[in-house]
């Protein structure tokens, strides 16, 4: 199913991981970690979930040719 409104949903998801990750990654973000500090393994996963969205995205659009 090709969608750009589903292309688009993806793009901001990808968005809000950078921002998650961001945040982990300066300790500004403590959600269902183990104590306070820098998580950095959160803001890679997080990186790795926003590269996954964009590659969905660019998948879910619809190709213009």
């Amino acid at each position: 199913m090709k969608s750009n409104t589903l292309a688009i949903g993806f793009v901001i998801l990808g968005l809000a991981f950078i921002v998650a990750g961001g945040l982990y990654a300066t300790g500004n973000l403590q959600v269902l970690t183990s104590g306070p500090g820098n998580h950095y393994k959160h803001a890679i996963l997080c990186g790795g979930l926003a590269l996954a969205s964009f590659i969905a995205a660019n998948f879910a659009r619809e190709r213009v040719v």
